[in-house]
């Protein structure tokens, strides 16, 4: 059975409905990251098929969410920041940093991608 504590399958699985979720190694890791930051987060994606994937983002059939090592997480200010910093102590690779527009849409993207000559690690970017 599926259990993480603090996240559902609801919140973690696929949008289409295909009953996808991340990698455990993953899900291991937002939970330190979660009892390190020491407050709650609600993620607005987690896993994503290829087919779902390549509908709502430009990272192809092969990206961090469809590989099952990301997720989005909404929240902003110097929560963003606290994610940050407990996010590179405990195995997360990429960050990408959406901060622009209403406080509700801002999210910080956590993913463990391996590094690869053509996605070298780590790194850290902005929408």
């Amino acid at each position: 059975m599926w259990y993480y504590p603090y996240f559902t399958v609801l919140e973690m699985a696929c949008k289409c409905g295909c009953g996808g979720l991340p990698k455990d190694e993953f899900m291991r890791a937002l939970v330190t990251i979660r009892e390190d930051a020491n407050f709650p987060f609600k993620i607005s994606s987690g896993y994503r098929c290829a087919v779902y994937n390549t509908k709502v983002a430009d990272s192809g059939s092969d990206g961090p969410h469809v590989q099952g090592v990301a997720a989005d997480i909404l929240l902003y200010g110097l929560e963003a920041i606290q994610l940050i910093q407990s996010a590179t102590k405990h195995g997360i690779t990429g960050i990408g940093v959406a901060q622009k527009g209403t406080r509700q849409s801002r999210f910080i993207h956590i993913d463990m991608v391996q590094d690869t000559p053509m996605q070298p690690r780590p790194w850290i970017w902005s929408y």
